[in-house]
Parts: C-alpha cells; sequence; structure tokens
C-alpha cells in the first residue's frame, strides 16, 4: 500500500519544486526576465547582475547587452556602457526578430522569428505518487516563437529552450546610437580638458584673396594684406569646448572630434573667455592657402588623403562615391596633415565661423590692408541662450563660414570658398577655431 502524502504536502513540494526551478531558471535561462523585474523593482544592483550574467551566457544577444548599457549610464558607468554599446553597434542589423533556439540537449540551434518574448501560460505540474491527489495548474514562462521548419508558430517553456538573437533590428539599432550619445557626452564632461596647443605665429603678408573660379560669393579677386597674427593649430575639440562653456551642442560626440553644430555666438564666446578672438576671414583665408594660389593649398585637385570630405562612406548626395579619407562624419582633430603655416584640417573635416558678417558689395570695396568685414550699422553683443538663439535665426547680419566639411563637396573646401550662415544656425558640419593678436 502506498503511503499517503496529505494535500499541504504535495502543494509544499509543488511550491519547492517551482521555487527551485526557478533560482535555475534565473541563474542560467531568464536572466533578462529577472533583471526586468529587478529594474521594475528599482534594484539597480540586482538588474546590473542578472544582466551581466546574460551578457555571458549570449554575448551577441541586443536585449542583455542593451538593458546592461542603459543600466551602466543609469549607474554613471560610462566608458563601461560606451564598450557595451560598440558590442551592439557591430551586430547584424535586422528587419525582424531572428533566433536560434535550442532545446534541450541539442547543440544545433533551429532557426525562428520570436513574435511574444513572455507568455504566462497555467501548466499541470507532473507530482508522481499518489493519484488520487488533485495538482492545480501553476503559471509558467513561455515564448512564443514562430518555427521555420515547421513554418508554425509555437509555445515554448523557457525553462527547456534557450534562445540566441540574431543581429539587431534597425529601429532599436537607431535607439543605441542615440543613447551612446548621451555616453559620450557624460564622458566628455567629466573628461579633464589638456593644456590647450601653442598657437601657431602666422607672419603676414599680401596675396590675392577670392576666386574667378568659383562661384559670385568668391568675386571680385582682390589684393589683401594682413599683419602677423596667431591662429589655433587645430579646429577647438569637444573636450576644450565643454570646460569652457559647460555643454556640448555637438551631432557627433567625441572628446578629440571637433565641436560642432555650435552657433557663432558661442563660438565667439569661447575665444574671447580665453583672451582670443575668432579670425577675420582675410585672416582665415591667408592661413588656408599658406602661400599658394591654388583651389588647396597643395594644388587643383581633391585628395582623399589631405582632407575629410562627404567620401564614398558619406550618405549625402554630394558625396564623391570613388574617395575614400577614412572617416564617414568628423574625423578627430589633426587627422591629416597640416598645410605649409602648420595649420590643420583648413580644407575640410568641419566648416568654420569667422568673425565678418556677410555683405554683397563688400569684396568690391574691400580695403587692401587688414580688412576687417563689413561692420552692420548695429553690432551684435554676445549673447547665449534659446531666446537669443531664435532672435539670432532670424537676424538681417548673416555670417561667414569657411573651408569644407565631412557633408560637402571637395569644392567646398577651396581655400576661397564661402558660406553664409545666419549667427544663430545649428549645422552638423560647421565649428570653428580661434585666432589672436601678437
Amino acid at each position: 500500500m502506498r503511503p499517503f502524502c496529505p494535500p499541504v504536502f504535495i502543494y509544499l513540494i509543488i511550491a519547492m519544486f517551482t521555487f527551485w526551478s526557478t533560482v535555475c531558471f534565473a541563474e542560467n535561462k531568464n536572466l533578462i526576465s529577472e533583471g526586468d523585474k529587478a529594474l521594475a523593482r528599482g534594484d539597480l544592483d540586482d538588474a546590473e547582475s542578472f544582466m551581466s550574467e546574460a551578457v555571458k551566457l549570449n554575448p551577441e544577444g541586443y536585449r542583455a547587452l542593451k538593458a546592461l548599457a542603459e543600466i551602466k549610464f543609469q549607474r554613471e558607468k560610462y566608458e563601461e556602457a560606451d564598450a557595451l554599446i560598440d558590442q551592439i553597434l557591430q551586430l547584424e542589423v535586422t528587419g525582424g526578430r531572428k533566433v536560434l533556439i535550442f532545446m534541450d540537449g541539442e547543440e544545433k540551434g533551429k532557426q525562428g522569428e520570436l513574435i511574444d518574448e513572455t507568455i504566462i501560460k497555467m501548466v499541470a505540474p507532473k507530482v508522481s505518487g499518489n493519484e488520487f491527489v488533485r495538482s492545480e495548474p501553476v503559471p509558467i514562462e513561455h515564448y512564443r516563437i514562430f518555427l521555420m521548419d515547421s513554418g508554425k508558430a509555437e509555445f515554448l517553456r523557457k525553462s527547456s529552450v534557450r534562445i540566441k538573437y540574431i543581429g539587431i533590428p534597425r529601429v532599436l539599432r537607431e535607439h543605441v546610437v542615440i543613447l551612446r550619445g548621451k555616453v559620450q557626452k557624460r564622458i566628455i564632461a567629466l573628461a579633464k580638458s589638456e593644456a590647450p596647443e601653442e598657437m601657431v605665429t602666422v607672419e603676414g603678408g599680401c596675396f590675392q584673396m577670392g576666386s574667378d573660379k568659383g562661384g559670385p560669393l568668391e568675386k571680385p579677386v582682390h589684393e589683401v594684406c594682413v599683419s602677423s597674427f596667431k591662429m589655433d593649430p587645430k579646429e577647438v575639440t569637444q573636450v576644450a569646448f565643454q570646460s569652457v562653456m559647460n555643454g556640448n551642442p555637438s551631432h557627433f560626440p567625441g572628446g578629440s572630434l571637433p565641436v560642432d553644430s555650435v552657433t557663432w555666438m558661442e563660438a565667439k564666446a569661447y575665444c574671447i573667455s580665453l583672451g582670443k578672438r575668432l579670425p577675420t576671414e582675410a585672416e582665415w583665408e591667408y592661413a588656408a592657402r599658406a602661400g599658394s594660389q591654388t583651389n588647396f593649398y597643395w594644388g587643383d585637385d581633391y585628395d582623399s588623403t589631405k582632407a575629410n570630405y562627404c567620401d564614398g562612406s558619406c550618405e549625402l548626395n554630394v558625396r564623391v562615391a570613388d574617395a575614400s579619407d577614412g572617416f564617414k562624419n568628423t574625423a578627430p582633430v589633426g587627422s591629416f596633415p597640416p598645410n605649409p603655416f602648420g595649420l590643420y584640417d583648413m580644407a575640410g573635416n568641419v566648416s568654420e565661423w569667422v568673425f565678418d558678417t556677410h555683405d554683397p558689395t563688400y569684396y568690391a570695396m574691400s580695403p587692401k590692408d587688414n580688412p576687417p568685414g563689413w561692420v552692420p550699422p548695429q553690432i551684435e553683443e554676445v549673447q547665449l541662450g534659446p531666446e537669443q538663439d531664435f532672435l539670432a535665426e532670424r537676424s538681417a547680419s548673416s555670417k561667414i563660414v569657411r573651408g569644407g566639411a565631412w557633408e560637402s563637396h571637395p569644392s567646398a573646401g577651396w581655400s576661397a570658398s564661402r558660406k553664409i550662415f545666419y549667427p544663430g544656425y545649428r549645422i552638423e558640419g560647421v565649428g570653428f577655431r580661434c585666432a589672436a593678436d601678437l
């Protein structure tokens, strides 16, 4: 005769079995679910622990990688978050939720597409012993997956199956790119700015300013003489800008990358705070030419080894498809050789604000010696903030921008090339450098 077990004891066994299987599952196959629960109750310690273990089990699973990167960001572990984001961005971009399914005891995974990550089904537990004891169903977590080989959607118990994500959906990758921007801006904000590089002394001289081969903005060609002055050898980096201005507007975060999307007022304020100023456009073109009268300081033809333009990797319609300069967007300042005056990136990377206000007749009547640029009737003060930027965007006084950029055609990098923008505009291809009097 079989021994009789009271129902309470049976339920205790069931409860112990369920608890033990849940713990094992959390430690081995349901770590992401447990991490999500920890996040929901605000326990970042447990959430980080669970997600870290999940990443160890599946280093290519975007779900755990993304969650762990977000947790690291919340916990101000920015360098660790950045490393995880690098892993995610190396994954294949997929259009759906492709997975490999590994059943218990199987080494080869089956291909499928995840429909639902968690479905709760009530399942009657298997209990050996007294056949007269009625077992109550218990909630069990399942995946709902479309299996490619059978062409059917099935419920698979999470405790008996392991899934491996293949690649990352495009929309989630875009979220990760946004997160990366936030992470890198925090890294930049916490970085200690190195001592600024010594300014380059540019010996004064005379040159032919403008170009007959360019557009209307570059004409007429006229002789200009500038006195000796000093200029930053490189474009202002994001670390340097952050340390002075306590902010970073850049679209492409990176400590050694040039600050971009900066307004004319911010550029001017930065230079003034360091006892410097924005260069005049006459100084800028003289420095960019470095004694040449060709399109670029090295000659008339574009050379992708000497400047960062919109090359074959650039996604804009001005790209040069058969060129490669090694950078899709902005490059760390000083990545290309300097010109003969010792100045870097004067022909590319980001275009640069100069001091001058645009006037369509100024080139024709410009003074020969040290032209200061056209002075509008009312001098604009340095003002910062959203309201001032809003008004500046609609100001009648457009400012001059010089040099080529990662998002422009090589012809925009000619030494004589000019562009005009409202001073409050934020453009991903515009930065600046400072100058100073001797």
